[in-house]
């Protein structure tokens, strides 16, 4: 039989323990289960959150930029920006 480590907690919010609480009573699971699987769940987007990283660094590699070619947040700012004028405009009726 495989031994399975066990996790105490201390000093978790009232709330926070509310909260899981009401989630494990509405998925029809214990308190501990619905902190394991939120846990599990909470890991597994750690990981993939770290596989995405490492597919946009290999991606950056791969397709690097030439030194002055505009920042990505700038030319999200200069379309907003855009964007605003030409609402300001329909909005003047011009």
């Amino acid at each position: 039989m495989r031994s399975v480590p066990t996790l105490n907690i201390r000093n978790v919010q009232k709330d926070v323990v509310d909260s899981l609480k009401r989630l494990a009573k509405k998925n029809g699971r214990s308190l501990n289960a619905e902190v394991v699987e939120a846990l599990k769940d909470y890991s597994e987007r750690e990981s993939r959150t770290r596989d995405l990283l490492r597919q946009l660094d290999e991606f950056r590699a791969e397709f690097s930029l030439p030194e002055d070619a505009p920042k990505p947040e700038d030319l999200i700012r200069e379309a907003r920006d855009e964007r605003a004028r030409e609402i300001d405009r329909r909005a003047r009726g011009l």
